[in-house]
C-alpha cells in the first residue's frame, strides 16, 4: 500500500523551494541577464548594420550623382575644345589662304616684273641679234 510519510514529505517540499530558490538566484537570474545583454548587442549590432548600409547606399547614390555630374562636365569639355578646335581651323585656314593669295600674288609680281625685265633685255638686243643674224646669213650666202 501507499503511504504518505509526513516529514519526508515537508523535507521534499523544503528541498524543492531550497532548490528553486537556489536555480533562480544562481542559474536563471544570471543566464537570463546574461541572454538580455547578448541580445541587447545583437539588436545594436543590426542597427549599426542598418545605419552603415543607409550610409552606404547614401554614399551610392552621391558617387553616382558626382560620376554623372563629371560625364556631363567632360562631355561639355570635349564639345567646348571641339568648338574650339574647329574655330581655331577655321582661323589658321583663313590665315594660310590669306597668306597664299598674298604670296601668289607676290609671286606674280615678281614674274611679271622678271617677264619685263626679260621683254626689255630682249628688245635691248633686238636690234643687236638682227644685225648678228643678217650679218652671218649675208656671210653665208656671199
Amino acid at each position: 500500500m501507499l503511504s504518505i510519510n509526513p516529514s519526508e514529505l515537508i523535507w521534499t517540499i523544503i528541498n524543492f523551494f531550497l532548490m528553486l530558490f537556489l536555480l533562480k538566484h544562481f542559474l536563471y537570474t544570471p543566464v537570463s541577464e546574461f541572454m538580455e545583454k547578448r541580445q541587447a548587442k545583437i539588436d545594436a549590432g543590426r542597427a549599426e548594420e542598418r545605419r552603415a548600409e543607409e550610409e552606404l547606399n547614401a554614399n551610392r547614390e552621391r558617387l553616382a550623382a558626382e560620376k554623372a555630374e563629371s560625364r556631363r562636365q567632360a562631355a561639355q569639355l570635349l564639345s567646348d575644345t571641339q568648338a574650339q578646335n574647329g574655330e581655331r581651323t577655321a582661323a589658321a585656314l583663313a590665315a594660310a589662304k590669306t597668306e597664299a593669295e598674298s604670296a601668289l600674288q607676290t609671286g606674280e609680281a615678281a614674274l611679271d616684273a622678271r617677264c619685263d625685265q626679260e621683254e626689255a633685255e630682249l628688245e635691248a638686243h633686238k636690234a643687236e641679234l638682227s644685225a648678228l643674224l643678217t650679218a652671218q646669213v649675208l656671210g653665208k650666202v656671199g
